[in-house]
C-alpha cells in the first residue's frame, strides 16, 4: 500500500528538521512493498521551503500555492496531486510515532475502505494526556450523533489514515475560507456517508502544544464551523434536523463557556437534551475538558 502524507506549510522553518526526520523514520520502518509519499504545500509562498540535509530528503515533494489559501485549500491541493491509495493530513507542528504509518497500513489492510483512527496524546500548556481512555470514548469516533450533540471526537486528521477514494467530493469542492474546522466537516461528511471508522488502540500521534494551535481557539474553530453549516444546508448534504442540532450545540457550548453560573444553568435548562448528552459523555469518557471540548 502507498500512503500519501499531506502537510500544509505556513512559515514553519522551525519545524522542518523534526518533520523531515520523523517522515524518514516512518519511511524506514515500512514493510516490504509498502511506500510513503510526503507532500508539503507551501502556503506562505513569500518564504522558500529549504529542506535540511541537501539531497537527503529529495523524496519529499514541495508544492507552491501562488498565494496564501488557508489550511483546507492547501489540503485539497495536495490531495489532487497524490499517488497514494490512502492519505494522512498532518500538521507541520505535530508528531507521529516512528512506527505510525506502518501500523496504520496494517490496520487499513485488515479493514479495507475504512478510516483508521489511532489513539493520540494531547499536549496542553501544563499537561500531556492520552486522549481516548475508556472503551466508551473509543467507540465514539464513528458515532455521528456524538459529533452533533457533544462535538468533534478526533483531535486532528494527523491521527487518521483515510482511503483516498472515500474523501467526499463535496469536501474537495466547497472550501472553508476560515481556518479551523475543515476536519470537522470531513468527519461529518464521512459519517453521513456511513464510512466505517476503525480504532487503532495505540498512541501513534501527538498533538503538540504551541501558542499557534488553531484548535485551541474555540472562537476561531466555531467561526469556521458556522461557515460550513451554511454550506451543508445549501448542498443538502445532511438532514435539516442534524444541521439544526449541530448549530444549536455550537451556540450552547459557546454560551456555556462564557456564561456565569446562573447563565450556565439557564442555557442548560433551554437545552436539556444537550446538557444530558454532554454530562453523560463527560462521565463515560473521563475526558478532562468536558463542555469545553468541541
Amino acid at each position: 500500500m502507498k500512503v500519501s502524507v499531506i502537510t500544509p506549510y505556513y512559515q514553519g522553518r522551525e519545524y522542518l528538521d523534526r518533520y523531515c526526520g520523523m517522515m524518514e523514520q516512518n519511511r524506514s520502518r515500512l514493510e516490504s512493498g509498502d511506500e510513503l509519499e510526503v507532500i508539503l504545500i507551501n502556503d506562505s509562498p513569500w518564504e522558500k521551503v529549504v529542506l535540511p540535509g541537501g539531497e537527503r530528503f529529495s523524496w519529499i515533494r514541495i508544492l507552491e500555492n501562488e498565494k496564501n489559501q488557508g489550511i483546507h485549500a492547501s489540503r485539497v491541493a495536495g490531495l489532487a496531486c497524490v499517488l497514494g491509495e490512502a492519505v494522512l493530513f498532518l500538521d507541520q507542528d505535530d508528531e507521529l510515532a516512528p512506527e505510525a504509518i506502518r501500523r496504520m497500513i496494517g490496520e487499513a489492510k485488515a479493514h479495507p475502505g475504512s478510516v483508521i483512527v489511532s489513539n493520540a496524546v494531547l499536549e496542553q500548556e501544563r499537561s500531556k494526556e492520552l486522549w481516548y481512555r475508556t472503551p466508551y470514548h473509543k467507540r465514539q469516533i464513528g458515532n455521528l450523533k456524538t459529533y452533533l450533540t457533544v462535538g468533534i471526537q478526533i483531535i486532528s486528521p494527523g491521527q487518521c489514515l483515510i482511503p483516498k477514494e472515500r474523501v467526499p467530493e463535496l469536501w474537495t469542492r466547497r472550501i472553508c475560507k476560515k481556518n479551523g474546522a475543515d476536519d470537522y466537516l470531513l468527519w461529518l461528511l464521512l459519517l453521513q456517508e456511513k464510512v466505517p471508522f476503525v480504532f487503532l488502540d495505540a498512541p501513534l500521534y501527538i498533538h503538540k502544544y504551541t501558542a499557534k494551535n488553531l484548535s485551541a481557539d474555540t472562537k476561531v474553530t466555531d467561526a469556521s464551523a458556522y461557515e460550513f453549516l451554511d454550506m451543508l444546508k445549501e448542498e443538502q448534504a445532511m438532514p435539516g434536523k442534524s444541521i439544526r442540532t449541530l448549530r444549536r450545540m455550537l451556540r450552547y457550548k459557546d454560551a456555556f463557556r462564557n456564561g456565569s453560573g446562573a447563565g450556565k444553568l439557564l442555557e442548560s435548562l433551554k437545552n436539556p437534551d444537550l446538557f444530558a448528552a454532554n454530562v453523560f459523555f463527560k462521565l463515560r469518557s473521563r475526558t478532562p475538558y468536558g463542555f469545553n471540548r468541541g
